[in-house]
This record gives structure tokens, C-alpha cells and sequence, in this order.
């Protein structure tokens, strides 16, 4: 059986390391539902251990995706260079369509029926509990994607072939009582489970106990704005009785996926040199980390490679330091080309740093980046949730204290210091001696004058980077911190886009071909207002976030090429460019525009 799985898995991360915009139409065969599984899974004397690598890994494989191409573009990370948008584009999100992310996560959810079939045949309720949870975390990201979706037929033992859609303010409460109950029942279990197989907590019960109301602190924070009453409920037993209902108590207790160098290949290493290439940094990011002099810039970012050295033509690094950062233009609505040709590309813009991937001198990733983990769940964000429900009046507490604690706790997971010569390259004289100094700053002080809760979430988005689908998420309910979009974006309303966050993903081509009246329902009732056209697509808003402004403040995109940087090989670029610098640089900037 294991040499079965193995070579399925090498399979699947073929097909994975492809490096396309595009997965294969193979993907949509689950690489981690095996052939004669399913039957095994009925016998009473199988492991239900045997199933939880398969159960794990098909959920985050089905996302890794979007995860890189997808999310960071959408919230400000990147500044892609190329394909699929760059930033918000503002296509940026269409890309969710095109990902095969719903086949994908509901294929996962064949395999979790697998793990569940033999851990009851088992009578193991450890693994009963563990399974809940990860079908919890699975249902919360595709229901937070798309809004109604098949739910309760979907985790049924005998599924319709055309599934009914459940209202999502319906699968938020069973989501969060399978979740309290799975919690409990891991309160009667001492004994760890097979390590070997848990790639998420080595075996170790309490952690999954603790990211059980991990889920359900960031589920009951999300449908705060929808259901205030029933989240001040949830989040209050949960802080109220830490014995019963345990969080995480530091970064040691940190949900990731683990990955190796044989079997299941970080996204990170498999991505190609040409993936990362399209996908630098963007300004915004980077000239936040600098405007903070924040350590963990030289450790999730890169230095240029190349560097401008005339204002007067070009955007110049603004970091005193001697290795320079700078980041790619947020937002172009240009075609790929022009948009690649910004400040002249690539190689003047910082890109994904050692804490993800090493690479050789080539940019060739090192082996080791095979086994840097996915992040599920953090310290850090249960920390921030938590600032911000002490600051909403949610519960009370001391907000301050949580908020540092999770400034903290981001700082230590990347072992971010002040006194690395890393951190001195990237600051040079302007380098602050210790956290202390950091937490001191009036932009980042919690009492230094500025709104809390736009600190609270300008922290936490840069806490959350490559933190699963969750920056985006959490992005749509609060609209903090108030990222900008470009004015050539409002051109993209009639197709679905414009220059308004992203409210859902639109369901797949193939559940509309194979489900089409119930995705008719769906469209026509699910939501706050019907899906009749593109527009409407990100117009209507699912039931977390109606009443939420998803319009984003608006820059002035630069006009190709005479706003744009000097581009040589085009004659007249960059005539009006230190006009446009000066005038619109710093708008595209929330922190600027207080």
C-alpha cells in the first residue's frame, strides 16, 4: 500500500511543478484518492493513520495555487510583472476561476471520507475528531470563496449526483458546532496519534485541540459583522474557559502543513525561476516595510538586483541601507508587456526571500526550499483576532497586549532581530536597536494616535503573508488597512472586476455544467442581490460580508509610456514620469493619506 501511495504522489507533484498558469485537466483526478482506498476503508482492521498524509495534503494541494498566483497579487503582496493580472488589475481574481480550486477542494473532501469511515470502523475518536476539524477547515475556505455551496449533501455518506446548495448562514453554525464538538471530544484523549503520518502536529493531541478554536475564533470573527450576537457567544465561552476550550499559547503551537524533499515538494521550490520572475514584491508592501524599518523585510524579501540611480527618470530604492529593496507598481491595468517593462522589471524589484526560498546564484531553488511548510494557523493571527475583538467591544481585555504580543510572536516565527547584519544592509543608520524601539514608533505604538484598528490590521496583513487564502478573507470584512486600487481598474467593471475588492469566487464551469439548477438557485438566491452577469458576479456578496463597502480608494495609474519610468527601447517614455512621481506616488499609500 505504501509503495502504491508513493508513486501516486509522485504523480500528482509532477503534475504540480509544472509551471503554468494553468493546472492540467488531470488535476482534476484526485492524486490522493487511490484506487481500492475507498473499499479498504469498510475493512474494520485498517489504520485510520494510513489516511491522514492523503487527507492533509490533498486540501493544501488543492489551493497551493492560488495561494502563490492569486492571493498575494489580490492583497498588495505582489506587483505581478505578468500573467493573469498584476495586483488588481483588476482580473486579479478571476484567476480563481481558472484554478480548478472547486473540483480540487471537493475532491479533498472524498479523501476525508476515507480517514472518517476508518476511524469509526476503528472506534477511534481521535481520529473521528481530527477529521471533523480538517473537514471544517476545508468547508470554511471553499464556502468563504463562493458563498452557498453544497454542504450537507456534500458530507453525507451517499451524495446526490446534483447537490443542493445550503445558505452559508446555515454552514457557518455547523461548522462551528462539529468544531466545539471535535475540540470536546479531544478533551477525553490522552494519547498522541501516529506521528509519523500527522503532518500538521507530529501526533500531538492538545495542538489540534487548540487549532480546533483557532478555527473557531476565526470563523466566529469573520461572521462578527453578520451574526454580532452569536460571535460575541462563540468567542467568549472560548476565551472564558481556556481549560475546555484551549488556544494557542505561542508560535510553538503554530499550525503548518510540513512538507519534505521526496514525496510532497513545497509550493515554494516547485515553483519555476519564470513563476517567480512574475511576481516581485509590490511598492506597497515593500515601502511599508521600509517606512518601518521592520526586520523581517531582509527575511521575506530580497535585495534588487539592479539599481536606478537618477530620480529624474526612474523610481529609486527608498531604503538607506547599502542592499537596496524596492517593489514592483501595485495595480497596472496595462497589457503584460508594458506592465513588465516598469521601472524595468524584474530585476529592479525585491522578490521571494530565504525564508521561503533559497536559491543558487541562477535563481534555481535549493533543495532545502522543498521542505518549507504551509502556514494553516498562526499565534500571531489568533493574537490579532483577538486585539481586534477586545478593541470592537467583542469581549473585554487589553487589546494592547494582545496586538504586541502578536507583533511579537510574527517577529520570532521569522527570527527577525535588530543586530543581524542583514537587518543593518537594509537600514543602515536608521536601524532600530531592539523590538522595544520598534513597538515605540508612533506608526506602530498602539497609543501613538492612529486609528487602533487600522493598525491592528496593517500588522496583521503583514503577519499573514503566504498565510493560505486567509489575508484575502480577512482583507474583505474589515477593508483594513485601505489598500489602494488603480484608476484604470474602474474600466474592468462590466466584465466582473472594477475597482472593488473582490467579493467571491464564481462557481466552476464544470459544477455549471453538471449542476445546473441548483447553481441557478444559487445565483439567483444566495446572494444579497441576484447574479444575472459578470458585473453582478462581484456586485452581490455572500452572507459574511453584506453591508460590508468593498469599494477601494483609487490612485492615478500611470499612462503607458509617458507617465511610466524610462523605458529605452521605447522613444518618448517617461516624459511626464516625475510629474506623475510627484503628484501620485505617495496617494497609492494608506499610511501617507491619514
Amino acid at each position: 500500500m505504501k509503495k502504491g501511495f508513493t508513486d501516486i504522489m509522485i504523480i500528482a507533484l509532477l503534475a504540480f511543478s509544472a509551471g503554468c498558469d494553468t493546472w492540467d485537466e488531470d488535476i482534476n483526478i484526485n492524486p490522493n484518492t487511490p484506487q481500492g482506498l475507498l473499499d479498504e476503508a469498510n475493512e474494520s482492521d485498517v489504520d485510520p493513520s494510513v489516511f491522514m498524509i492523503p487527507m492533509l495534503w490533498s486540501t493544501v494541494n488543492g489551493y497551493a495555487y492560488i495561494q502563490w498566483n492569486v492571493i498575494p497579487a489580490v492583497c498588495a503582496y505582489h506587483g505581478k510583472t505578468k500573467s493573469l493580472s498584476q495586483g488588481n488589475r483588476h482580473k486579479s481574481w478571476h484567476a480563481f476561476d481558472d484554478s480548478n480550486l472547486w473540483p480540487n477542494l471537493y475532491g479533498s473532501v472524498r479523501v476525508q471520507k476515507n480517514m472518517r469511515s476508518a476511524a469509526n470502523n476503528a472506534d477511534d475518536s481521535r481520529y473521528q475528531a481530527i477529521v471533523d476539524i480538517w473537514e471544517c477547515y476545508t468547508f470554511s475556505i471553499i464556502t468563504n470563496l463562493y458563498g452557498n455551496i453544497p454542504y450537507f449533501d456534500a458530507i453525507s455518506d451517499d451524495p446526490p449526483l446534483q447537490s443542493t446548495y445550503d445558505n452559508q448562514s446555515d454552514i457557518y453554525p455547523a461548522l462551528l458546532e462539529k468544531l466545539k464538538s471535535a475540540g470536546e471530544l479531544l478533551n477525553r484523549q490522552d494519547a498522541p496519534i501516529n506521528a509519523e503520518s500527522d503532518l500538521v502536529f507530529r501526533g500531538d493531541i492538545l495542538k489540534w485541540k487548540k487549532f480546533s478554536n483557532l478555527l473557531r475564533l476565526r470563523l466566529a470573527m469573520y461572521m462578527s459583522t453578520a451574526a454580532p450576537d452569536e460571535a460575541q457567544r462563540i468567542i467568549s465561552e472560548i476565551v472564558n474557559n481556556p481549560q475546555e476550550y484551549p488556544l494557542l499559547f505561542s508560535n510553538d503551537d503554530n499550525a503548518y502543513l510540513y512538507t519534505d524533499q521526496v514525496e510532497r515538494l513545497s509550493v515554494y521550490y516547485t515553483l519555476s525561476k519564470s513563476k517567480i520572475e512574475e511576481a516581485p514584491f509590490s511598492n506597497v508592501f515593500i515601502e511599508r516595510m521600509i517606512s518601518l524599518k521592520d526586520p523581517r523585510l531582509p527575511i521575506m524579501a530580497r535585495p534588487v538586483k539592479k539599481v536606478h540611480t537618477n530620480p529624474e527618470t526612474n523610481v529609486l530604492p527608498s531604503n538607506p541601507g547599502t542592499d537596496k529593496y524596492a517593489g514592483h507598481l501595485f495595480g497596472i491595468t496595462t497589457d503584460n508587456a508594458h506592465a513588465a517593462q516598469w521601472n524595468g522589471g524584474f530585476p529592479f524589484a525585491s522578490a521571494l526571500g530565504d525564508y521561503f526560498r533559497k536559491e543558487d546564484a541562477t535563481g534555481i531553488p535549493l533543495l532545502e526550499s522543498a521542505s518549507t511548510p504551509y502556514f494553516l494557523g498562526l499565534y500571531a493571527e489568533q493574537e490579532f483576532f483577538l486585539a481586534e475583538a477586545i478593541e470592537k467591544r467583542i469581549i473585554p481585555g487589553n487589546a494592547a497586549l494582545h496586538y504586541e504580543h502578536a507583533i511579537v510572536a510574527s517577529m520570532e516565527m521569522y527570527n527577525a532581530q535588530f543586530d543581524t547584519e542583514k537587518y543593518t544592509k537594509a537600514f543602515g543608520d536608521e536601524s532600530l536597536a531592539g523590538i522595544e524601539d520598534y513597538l515605540a514608533q508612533p506608526s506602530v505604538s498602539y497609543n501613538g494616535g492612529r486609528d487602533k484598528l487600522t493598525l491592528i490590521a496593517e500588522q496583521k496583513w503583514i503577519a499573514s503573508f503566504m498565510l493560505g487564502l486567509e489575508p484575502y478573507f480577512d482583507h474583505r470584512r474589515t477593508m483594513l488597512p485601505q489598500l489602494r486600487i488603480s484608476s484604470g481598474a474602474e474600466n474592468f467593471g462590466p466584465n466582473g472586476s472594477g475597482s472593488k475588492f473582490p467579493s467571491r469566487a464564481a462557481y466552476s464551469d464544470s459544477e455549471v455544467a453538471n449542476n445546473p439548477v441548483n447553481v441557478a438557485d444559487a445565483r439567483a438566491n444566495g446572494y444579497d442581490i441576484p447574479i444575472e452577469n459578470d458585473e453582478d458576479r462581484n456586485e452581490a456578496k455572500m452572507w459574511i460580508v453584506q453591508g460590508i463597502d468593498l469599494q477601494m480608494p483609487i490612485f492615478k495609474e500611470p499612462v503607458y509610456s509617458t507617465d511610466y519610468p524610462v523605458v529605452e527601447s521605447v522613444a518618448g517614455s517617461g516624459t511626464t514620469f516625475k510629474n506623475w512621481y510627484d503628484q501620485h506616488w505617495d496617494t497609492m499609500f494608506w499610511w501617507k493619506n491619514e
